[in-house]
């Protein structure tokens, strides 16, 4: 295994593109997959804009 990267300041679009590909379920994982299904597009913007906001 990896290490986890952070996620403040990362580009939003970067975070969101991510966050859409675990609802999709086109990108590997463990358990994130399944909480990104629970969020909605607009959630996830706003999400992901808080932590592009964070530095």
């Amino acid at each position: 295994g990896g290490t986890i990267p952070p996620l403040a300041g990362r580009p939003q679009a970067e975070l969101a593109a991510q966050m859409q590909a675990f609802k999709a379920g086109t990108r590997p994982a463990t358990v994130m997959h399944q909480i990104a299904k629970g969020y909605s597009d607009d959630q996830i913007a706003a999400i992901t804009a808080w932590f592009a906001a964070v530095r």
